[in-house]
Order: structure tokens, then sequence, then C-alpha cells
């Protein structure tokens, strides 16, 4: 596996964890939900736009 292809499973990974915070946060609500919910949700689109980022170098890269 090359180390491209492995940052984007870790980009991967990590988008899934901030998505899993973010919902597991949703459930329980109540004030540290409304005080958290915002940066897990910038969170977890920072670490969606390194992985689509990481797919496009990738897909760039075979082409050439």
């Amino acid at each position: 596996m090359d180390p491209l292809t492995l940052l984007v499973f870790v980009a991967l990974a990590l988008t899934a964890i901030a998505l899993f915070n973010g919902v597991t946060s949703m459930a329980h609500g109540g004030v540290e939900d409304d005080r958290a919910s915002y940066g897990l949700m910038c969170r977890r689109c920072l670490w969606q736009a390194v992985a689509v980022v990481l797919v496009l170098v990738a897909m760039l890269g075979q082409l050439g």
C-alpha cells in the first residue's frame, strides 16, 4: 500500500470518528451539545475535505 492510499484511509477514519462524536453528542443533547456541535461539524468537514483532496491527488497521479 503506497503512502497516499494510507493517508486517504487515515483521513477517512478521522472523518468517521468526527461524525460519530457529533452524532453521540447530538444524541445526549443539552448545554454541552450546544457548545460542541459547531466545532465537531467543522472538524468533520475539514477531514472530509482533506480526504477528497487526497483522493483527487491520487486519481491525478494515476493519469500521469
